[in-house]
This record gives C-alpha cells, sequence and structure tokens, in this order.
C-alpha cells in the first residue's frame, strides 16, 4: 500500500482514501490561463473553428463551479475527522 490517508470518523467509521489530491486553486488558475492561451493561438492560426473558443471558455467555467460547489457539499456533509498519513512503506534491503 502507497501513500494513504486515514480518517476516522466521529461516528466510528475508517475511511481509507490515496494521498492524490486535486489541483490547487492557482495552479488550476494557471492551467485554464494556459488552456485559453493556446485555444485563441489555434483560433488565430485557423486550426479550430470559431464556436470551439466559447465552449472551452464555458467548459473552464463549469468546471470552477462544480469544484467550488463539491468543496461547499462536503464541507457540509462530512463529520469533521482526525486525518492520519501513512508513510509508504520503506523495504529493507539484505546484505
Amino acid at each position: 500500500m502507497r501513500h494513504v490517508w486515514i480518517r476516522i470518523r466521529p461516528d466510528g467509521v475508517t475511511e481509507l482514501s490515496p494521498e492524490l489530491a486535486p489541483l490547487e486553486r492557482d495552479d488550476r488558475r494557471v492551467v485554464t490561463f494556459t488552456l485559453m492561451i493556446v485555444t485563441l493561438g489555434f483560433f488565430m492560426a485557423g486550426f479550430i473553428p470559431p464556436a470551439v473558443v466559447p465552449t472551452v471558455a464555458i467548459s473552464c467555467l463549469a468546471g470552477e463551479m462544480i469544484l467550488g460547489a463539491k468543496a461547499l457539499v462536503l464541507a457540509v456533509l462530512r463529520p469533521p475527522a482526525e486525518v492520519l498519513e501513512v508513510a509508504r512503506w520503506q523495504g529493507r534491503r539484505r546484505a
């Protein structure tokens, strides 16, 4: 088992989840900005039709709104919990 978070909820349930986490807000904004710059570059070069540019912009905005709604729902529905991080097992070499 690799890096795992053990989440012990007050109701007695223990959750195991991977350490993987979504991008932070600033990192998502950098990715969105880069995606829009690349899309506009392809549009200016004539590789994509004009209808694709607003579609990409709307999908980026919708993704941000969905992640915000998910954060609010999880904050309301999940009880506070004690989180323990378990480091990866380091095997010992035998000589």
